[in-house]
C-alpha cells in the first residue's frame, strides 16, 4: 500500500506495501555484466507497411514472441492481435505491440493484427485502423531446456525484468545475457543481473521500438542452452516536470492500461485521471466520484465499472474474488471509499493514493496460472537491506490450521497453478489494509458531505478534513519512542545509531510488549497503525486467520529461535479499544464490540523454540515438535527463503511537495 497523505501545506506522504516503487539499484548477486550489443535484430516479415520482429521458426514448448512495428510512425495504438490458425494459444497481452506465447504443437500459426499508427506520441495524432496478417512455422526438432519469461511490452524509461527458467529437471548454474541492438540501434541501460534474472531501464525513444536479448544458460552438468526474448518499448507522452507519477512515485508508469469494462460510464475518467504519466491535477468528484458518493449498495458490476488493468486476466481474477470470496460483501462496502481500482503488472508495492482517491494493487496477489505470473514485473525491493544493522528481526505472518495462510508454496520454476483459496488468502489481507487507508481518509460518515466540485486533493486539504488515524493517535497513542525510532530504521532506511545497533531482542521485548501496537510496522506512521489494526481484526473475524508477531535475534540464530512471540495480539484487553476505534469507523455496518467478544484471546509463543515450530501452539504441540509442519521446515533453504518473506517491509513511505 502506497499512499499520498495531503496536508494543508500540500505536503504529500507516499506510502506503499510489498515492494519497491522507486528505482534505486538492485543488489547484484552475479556481478557479470551483460554483453554489449552485438548486431541488429532482423525483420522476419514486412506486410502492408508493418515490420514484424521475433521468432520466425520457434519450437514446441519454447516461450516465443512476435512484435509489430511501423517504421514511419511514432507509436501504435488500439492494437489487437487475434490468432487465425494453429493450435490454440493464450495471447495474454493481445493489446500490446509485442506478444509472448508458448506453442504446444508443430505447424503453421497465423495472426491478424489491427493497429492505428500515430505521427507523434499523442493519441490525437493517430490515423485510422489498419489490419495486417503474419504467419510463422513452429517446429518440433529440438528439446527445450530453458526459456526466458517473457516477451512483452514496456513503456520507455520504465523498469523491466526478465527471467530465465529451466525447462525440465536441470539446474541453472549461470546465465550470460547478451543484448542485441534494437530497431534503429536502440539499447537498454542500467542493466543489472540477479541470479537468473535481468533488470534494466527501457531506453528513451522517439518512436515505438523493439529490443532483443539472448540468455546463454549453463547448467550444473556443464551443458548449455540459449533462448531469445523480445521487448517492445512504447514511445510515451511523459510529463517529467509536473506529472504526479514521474515526480512523486519515482516511476514511469505503463501505457498499456485500459478500463476492464469497455462500456463503463467511467471508462474515460479512470483511463485519464488515475494512472498515467501526464496526470498533474486531481480530477473533481463530479468527474470521478467515490463509489459511495453515488451508491451505498454497490454490486460487483458497479465495482468493475471502476477497474483499470494492464491485462484482462487481472480484472477477471478480481471479479471472481469479489463474486466468490466469503469476504466479498465486506469488500463491496469498503470499496465505496475509492474512486477507482488499478491493477497492473508493474504496481509494486500496492498503495492507496488520496490525490486520486484510487487504490493501486500489485497483480502478484491475483495470479492463478504460471502464464499469468509470467506477465508480472519482478523488480527487486531495494529496501531489503533496511534494518540490517539491527540485532533483531520481527517476523509476521497469518496462520490457519497450524500452517501458513495461504498455505501453498509456489517456486517460480515449478510452473504451479494456484487454487481460489490460495488467491483469496493472498488478496484479502492486502484489500483489508488498503481499504482501511481509503476509509481513513474518506470514511463513510463523510461521503454525503463531499462536494462534487472539489477533487480528492482539494478535499483532503480542507481544514475540516482530518484522517481518522490522527484521532486514533491522539486518543490511543503509541508511547515507545524507542520503537518509533527503530521503525524509521527498519522501514524508512534511516541509518542505525551505535546505540540502536546495540539494542538486544530482550530490550525490544521490554519496549514493545507494554505498548499498544499489534506489530513493528504500526510504529512507522499513524496511517499504518490505523490500517493494520483493521486488517488484523477482519482477517480473524472473516477468514479465521490468526496473526503472529515475534521478536527474534538476527545473528547467530540459524534456527530462528523466538525471544518473544504472540498470536492474535490485536485482541489483547489493552488493545481492544484501539481496535474498536478503527473498525467502528471503517466498517460501521458490523457490531465490532460483539464480534470482539467472540474472538480468541492472544496466545503466547514458546520462547527459545523456532519461529517455524511455533506454527502449532496447541497443547499437544507444546510437548513435541514432531509434526508435519515441523518436518517441512527442517529444510534450511526453505526456512531462509521464508524468513525473508516474513520480515518483508510491507510498506514504503516518502515525503514530497505536491502542486495542484
Amino acid at each position: 500500500m502506497k499512499k499520498l497523505i495531503i496536508t494543508t501545506s500540500l505536503l504529500t506522504f507516499l506510502t506503499g506495501c510489498g515492494g519497491s516503487n522507486s528505482n534505486p539499484p538492485a543488489q547484484t548477486v552475479n556481478p557479470t555484466s551483460p554483453s554489449t550489443p552485438a548486431n541488429a535484430i532482423n525483420i522476419i516479415q514486412q506486410v502492408n507497411g508493418f515490420d514484424f520482429y521475433g521468432d520466425e521458426t520457434p519450437m514446441v514448448g519454447q516461450n516465443s514472441g512476435l512484435g509489430i512495428h511501423n517504421p514511419t510512425a511514432a507509436k501504435l495504438v488500439d492494437i489487437k492481435w487475434q490468432q487465425t490458425s494453429g493450435a490454440n494459444l493464450d495471447l495474454i497481452a493481445d493489446h500490446t505491440n509485442v506478444i509472448g506465447f508458448t506453442p504446444s504443437a508443430p505447424g503453421t500459426y497465423s495472426f491478424s493484427v489491427a493497429a492505428r499508427s500515430c505521427t507523434t506520441e499523442r493519441d490525437s495524432s493517430c490515423g485510422s485502423l489498419a489490419t495486417t496478417n503474419i504467419s510463422i512455422n513452429v517446429s518440433n526438432t529440438e528439446s527445450i531446456e530453458a526459456s526466458v519469461r517473457m516477451d512483452h511490452t514496456a513503456v520507455e524509461q520504465g523498469r523491466v525484468s526478465l527471467r530465465v527458467d529451466p525447462v525440465g529437471s536441470k539446474t541453472i548454474q549461470s546465465v550470460q545475457w547478451v543484448q542485441v541492438d534494437g530497431v534503429d540501434g536502440v539499447v537498454a541501460s542500467e542493466l543489472e543481473e540477479q541470479e537468473n534474472r535481468l533488470f534494466f531501464d527501457a531506453p528513451e525513444v522517439e518512436q515505438d521500438t523493439i529490443l532483443k536479448f539472448t540468455a546463454n544458460v549453463t547448467f550444473t552438468d556443464n551443458t548449455t542452452f540459449s533462448d531469445d526474448v523480445y521487448l517492445g518499448v512504447r514511445n510515451s507522452e511523459i510529463d517529467k516536470d509536473e506529472g504526479y507519477f514521474p515526480q512523486y512515485s519515482g516511476n514511469i508508469v505503463s501505457e498499456n492500461m485500459f478500463a476492464f469494462k469497455p462500456n463503463s460510464d467511467y471508462k474515460d475518467a479512470i483511463e485519464r485521471c488515475v494512472y498515467t504519466n501526464q496526470i498533474n491535477r486531481s480530477c473533481d468528484f463530479a468527474e470521478l466520484p467515490l463509489i459511495g458518493m453515488e451508491n451505498m449498495n454497490p454490486t460487483v458490476n458497479d465495482i468493475m465499472d471502476r477497474v483499470l488493468v494492464s491485462h484482462d486476466w487481472m480484472g477477471e481474477r478480481f471479479e471472481d474474488y469479489l463474486t466468490n470470496s466469503v469476504v466479498g460483501p465486506d469488500m463491496l462496502r469498503l470499496l465505496r471509499g475509492v474512486t477507482a481500482i488499478v491493477i497492473s503488472y508493474e504496481v509494486r508495492p500496492s498503495f492507496y493514493w488520496a490525490v486520486t482517491g484510487a487504490i493501486y494493487l500489485d497483480a502478484d496477489n491475483f495470479w492463478v496460472t504460471p502464464l499469468e505470473r509470467d506477465t508480472l514485473n519482478e523488480i527487486p525491493d531495494y529496501r531489503s537491506g533496511f534494518g540490517s544493522d539491527l540485532s533483531f528481526i520481527m517476523p509476521w505472518r497469518y496462520v490457519k490450521d497450524n500452517d501458513y495462510y495461504p498455505a501453498g508454496r509456489f517456486p517460480v520454476a515449478e510452473r504451479l497453478t494456484r487454487t481460489f483459496a490460495d488467491v483469496e488468502a493472498d488478496i484479502s489481507w492486502l484489500m483489508y489494509h488498503e481499504l482501511g487507508h481509503a476509509n481513513d481518509f474518506f470514511p463513510p460518515s463523510s461521503w454525503s458531505q463531499l462536494s462534487v466540485n472539489r477533487s480528492p486533493l482539494e478535499t483532503i486539504n480542507l481544514a475540516s478534513m482530518s484522517p481518522d488515524s490522527d484521532a486514533l493517535d491522539s486518543t490511543f497513542p503509541l508511547r515507545s519512542d524507542e520503537m518509533h525510532a527503530l521503525a524509521q530504521v527498519n522501514f524508512g532506511g534511516n541509518d542505525a545509531t551505535n546505540e540502536q545497533q546495540d539494542i538486544t531482542p530482550e530490550n525490544v521485548v521490554n519496549y514493545f510488549t507494554p505498548d499498544l501496537a499489534t506489530g513493528f510496522y504500526n510504529y512507522y506512521t499513524t496511517r499504518e497503525d490505523y490500517a493494520t489494526l483493521f486488517e488484523k481484526f477482519m482477517m480473524k473475524y472473516r477468514l479465521d486467520a490468526d496473526s503472529d508477531i515475534a521478536i527474534v535475534a538476527r545473528d547467530n540464530n540459524p534456527e530462528y529461535l523466538v525471544t518473544w512471540g504472540q498470536r492474535n495480539r490485536f485482541n489483547a484487553p489493552a488493545l481492544q479499544e484501539r481496535v474498536l476505534f478503527t473498525v467502528n469507523r471503517v466498517l460501521p455496518e458490523i457490531d465490532a464490540r460483539l464480534i470482539q467478544m467472540s474472538l480468541p484471546a492472544p496466545q503466547s509463543m514458546r520462547d527459545n523454540i523456532s519461529w517455524f515450530d511455533n506454527l502449532n501452539l496447541s497443547s499437544a504441540a507444546k510437548n513435541t515438535v514432531q509434526n508435519n509442519q515441523t518436518s517441512f521446515w527442517q529444510n534450511d533453504t526453505l526456512k531462509a527463503q521464508q524468513i525473508k518473506q516474513d520480515i518483508r517491509n510491507p510498506h514504503l513511505h516518502k515525503a514530497h511537495s505536491l502542486k495542484q
